[in-house]
């Protein structure tokens, strides 16, 4: 089988510079025939972490879909603190919003992972 794809882009943080990664993860959803709905959690989960990023430094996006997963890597940024924190009240935070879209996320320092099952999706291509 064919190592997987991996995109990876490197962008400054503004906000407008997330509509180019949005456009590749729409373009990656597309190459691995992955569902509409699919496509909407990982956005809207990659648009909550760039939302979060912080500093003057580039934000570089890893996406990648191996083995029946899309992994969407970003770094640099940190957000240990508010994924730790526990969720009281009726609060919509980061770490609600992720836990509803995808299905699992790792924090590393400096770089969060997100990891979404994509079923049925064309894994590699030869």
């Amino acid at each position: 089988m064919a190592e997987p794809d991996e995109i990876s882009l490197t962008l400054p943080r503004e906000r407008e510079y997330q509509l180019v990664a949005h456009l590749v993860l729409g373009g990656l959803a597309l190459r691995h025939e992955l569902t509409i709905e699919t496509l909407e959690d990982i956005q809207l989960s990659l648009a909550a972490v760039l939302d979060r990023t912080t500093g003057d430094d580039d934000v570089t996006i890893a996406l990648c879909v191996k083995d029946g997963r899309l992994h969407a890597r970003v770094d640099p940024v940190d957000l240990t603190t508010e994924l730790n924190r526990s969720d009281e009240g009726t609060e919509l935070s980061l770490r609600r919003v992720l836990w509803a879209v995808v299905d699992d996320v790792q924090v590393e320092p400096g770089r969060v992972t997100l990891t979404k099952n994509v079923d049925g999706a064309k894994v590699a291509h030869g």
